[in-house]
This record gives structure tokens, sequence and C-alpha cells, in this order.
């Protein structure tokens, strides 16, 4: 390395432009045999798994699968 000069280095033209532009074209493809998940799946999830949390800390499931 040269002192107090800057190394440059080459750059190969790999494509990967238009690598990326498939890539995004691959994705933005839907499929008709996809899941299709809604917003309001997704909430209802989360609210469902802390709500589960929730009754786990708090000893809840505990007290019910000692009554079976």
């Amino acid at each position: 390395m040269p002192v107090g000069g800057t190394v440059a280095m080459a750059k190969s033209n790999d494509g990967g432009i238009q690598q990326a532009a498939g890539l995004i074209r691959y994705f933005d493809e839907e499929s008709e045999d996809a899941w299709k998940i809604t917003k309001g799946q997704v909430y209802l999830a989360c609210i469902a798994m802390a709500g589960l949390i929730y009754l786990v800390n708090q000893g809840v499931t505990g007290w019910i699968f000692d009554l079976f």
C-alpha cells in the first residue's frame, strides 16, 4: 500500500443488478396455492399467545391441569 495514498479496488461487473431484479420478480409473484394470512389473523394469534403466556405465568394452567 502506498504511503499517504489510497488503493483503488477493481470492481467486477458480475450482473448484481440483474440478479437482484430477478429475485424481486421471483418474490413478487403470488402462488395460487399459498396460504393467505390476514392482518386480523396475525393480531388474533398475538393476542392469544399473550393471553396464554399470561395465564401460564399466573399459574392458571397448572390449576386447570390439576383438576383432571
